[in-house]
């Protein structure tokens, strides 16, 4: 037995987010984020991603509602905000009433590195990117901080992904090479359904992925606390299942959410939760898994 397997933990994964960070100060990639009903918080998160130099950020979205929170969040405690001077912001602004729309084009234009979709509805969001992208379909693998900080990697999180066998082969697949490219040794936890159907499912999942695609992967059936403890990718029964699991972790676990990355091969978009409202992290893990290249330092 590896040291992962007895613990549950490795090195690699201890330092994943200080890598993550890291990559990402060093790509200082430009990220769009998408913008709707903008708060202070909102602000508050992309000036943070600013200044701790993780990327030059895009808001995408009403210039006039951005600009309004933004004076609001610059101007707390500082008496009424709309008789204040002007602003320099520290982000630049794409004055648009279709974020979703402006967003996924600003991507594959290339004209900027990465997008995240923030506070954009996420409905015309993916279907717009889809569309752009030509993918048939959506593979978003979360990233999950537990309450004691310990960082995993899990999927599906969508309502409508990882329905079949094949589409939680392939979630395995793509993620495990994410994990590859942050340097982190792929141990795949696959929960399964307790009737004869998923159990049947759950060792063809196992056959292919373990003798064909030669992974690393352990049925732990519905032995959630197993997986945790062993694993740092966890593949739920259906994307129904794992969007309640990692919802009771986050919002009521005390855990976080970096963002779920969309898995494509050339394009970078971090799918995020409206209902989160901390996006300082999803722009640092846009930033890092951007296709951009380290900057050279003088």
């Amino acid at each position: 037995m590896n040291e992962f397997e007895k613990t549950g933990k490795t090195d690699e994964m201890g330092r994943l987010i200080g890598l993550i960070e890291k990559i990402a100060v060093s790509k200082h990639a430009t990220i769009a984020m998408g913008v709707r009903d903008p708060d202070p918080e909102t602000i508050h998160c992309a000036v943070a991603a600013v200044e701790k130099n993780y990327a030059d950020v895009v808001l995408v979205g009403s210039r006039e509602e951005i600009e309004k929170a933004a004076r609001i969040h610059f101007n707390t405690g500082k008496g009424n905000a709309e008789k204040d001077e002007p602003l320099t912001l520290p982000f630049r602004i794409i004055d648009t009433d279709n974020p979703e729309d402006e967003l996924v084009s600003l991507l594959v234009s290339g004209e900027v590195d990465a997008a995240i979709r923030g506070t954009a509805k996420a409905s015309d969001s993916l279907s717009n990117l889809k569309r752009a992208c030509h993918i048939d379909k959506i593979h978003r693998i979360a990233i999950l901080l537990t309450k004691d900080g310990n960082p995993y990697f899990f999927a599906p999180v969508g309502i409508d992904e990882g329905t079949t066998a094949e589409d939680k082969v392939e979630f395995i697949c793509l993620g495990t090479h994410l994990l590859n490219r942050l340097g982190v040794l792929p141990r795949v936890g696959l929960i399964s359904g307790a009737d004869e159907a998923g159990q049947r499912e759950a060792a063809e999942i196992i056959r292919i992925v373990t003798e064909e695609k030669k992974l690393h992967a352990v049925d732990y059936k519905m032995d959630l606390e197993g997986a945790f403890e062993h694993s740092n990718y966890i593949i739920a029964p259906n994307g129904i299942t794992g969007n309640l699991i990692f919802r009771a972790l986050t919002f009521l676990g005390g855990g976080d959410g970096l963002g779920a990355p969309i898995l494509m091969a050339k394009h970078v978009f971090v799918d995020t939760s409206r209902s989160a409202g901390h996006y300082t992290k999803a722009i640092m893990v846009a930033s890092a898994l951007s296709k951009k290249k380290s900057e050279k330092k003088e």
